[in-house]
């Protein structure tokens, strides 16, 4: 593995800078000559990189045989993949060849925190207050199952890191995801990671975690049927999940939930999703990027709280909403 990771290495030559520089969280490459780069508290700016056709779908084919994959071109047949989703120590890597990437092989690149932020340091840099910096850490310790809704790009996967690191050492926790991304310093925690094709699941993984003993199972993301089996899970004995969703609101994140529960679920009918969600009765928070003192910060905007249902529609206490 380690050679291939050398090969890998003289692929992105142009761009080696690029990943260097600590500052810079994203890189996006649209199609060859034609990259971008995200910093953190910044917007998106481009990047004069000249980088050729054949170094990105050398990287995506390199990508593609550590994932086990098969990368082809348009004229292939079979099953072949044509979107790799990958990891590297530090990165995690999306690409898209073509004939699903019109303008040539493309990729972004997220570099992984090598060490998570704390609950405290979004405390200190604004992201929250003392008042709801003394709740969070409340409701973790009173096992409340926790989703985290925002745009993407708006800190979720941080957010979600910093609020798992406040759980005691004690506990067992299992984490399902995608590509590895959450950042745990506890002691006992086993990561699973999905393989769909090999129709490895969340929901799967979920069903498999069931016996492996956790005080928690946590998912990383809801997208689609996932978040069914999360309800399950969570409703089965395992309180304390903390999961996030891509949302426009705290109140449109329990819609989300509804909508890919509705999807995959045995109970389609709206109020019995309702029921099913005010008994895993989660606290919500809703992320946003803020400008705060000239810098693009992930804040906590809204957190909301099921209290019940009435008339098939959710009686929701805010809990904080920023001003």
């Amino acid at each position: 593995m380690e050679s291939k990771y050398l090969v890998i290495e003289n692929f992105l030559n142009p761009i080696q800078h690029l990943l260097g520089d600590l500052s810079i969280t994203e890189i996006m490459i649209n199609k060859p000559n034609d990259v971008w780069i995200k910093r953190f508290g910044f917007k998106s700016e481009r990047n004069k990189v000249e980088i050729s056709n054949n170094q990105i779908k050398g990287l995506i084919t390199l990508l593609a045989s550590i994932s086990n994959k098969i990368i082809s071109d348009e004229k292939s047949i079979g099953k072949n993949f044509k979107v790799i989703s990958a990891a590297i120590p530090g990165f995690r890597f999306e690409a898209w060849n073509t004939p699903v990437s019109i303008y040539g092989p493309a990729m972004t690149i997220r570099r992984l925190a090598s060490e998570p932020i704390s609950l405290e340091k979004f405390k200190n840099i604004g992201t929250i207050n003392q008042e709801t910096y003394i709740e969070l850490k409340r409701y973790v310790g009173e096992k409340r199952n926790i989703i985290i809704a925002g745009s993407t790009g708006s800190g979720k996967t941080t957010f979600c890191s910093a609020l798992l690191n406040c759980i005691e050492v004690f506990e067992r926790l299992i984490v399902i995801e995608n590509i590895q991304e959450l950042n745990i310093k506890l002691p006992n925690v086993l990561y699973l990671q999905t393989d769909e094709e090999q129709g490895y699941s969340v929901n799967r993984l979920i069903t498999s975690a069931l016996r492996g003993l956790p005080d928690r199972i946590i998912v990383g993301e809801l997208r689609g049927i996932e978040a069914d089996g999360y309800l399950k899970a969570a409703n089965t004995g395992h309180p304390g999940s903390i999961t996030t969703l891509h949302a426009n609101s705290a109140f449109d994140a329990l819609q989300r939930l509804e909508d890919m529960i509705q999807s995959s679920s045995l109970f389609g009918q709206s109020h019995h999703i309702k029921n099913r969600i005010n008994t895993v009765n989660p606290i919500v928070l809703y992320l946003d990027s803020i400008l705060v003192n000239g810098t693009f910060l992930p804040v906590v905007t809204q957190i909301i709280e099921i209290m019940g249902i009435k008339n098939n529609e959710y009686v929701i206490k805010s809990k904080f909403e920023f001003k």
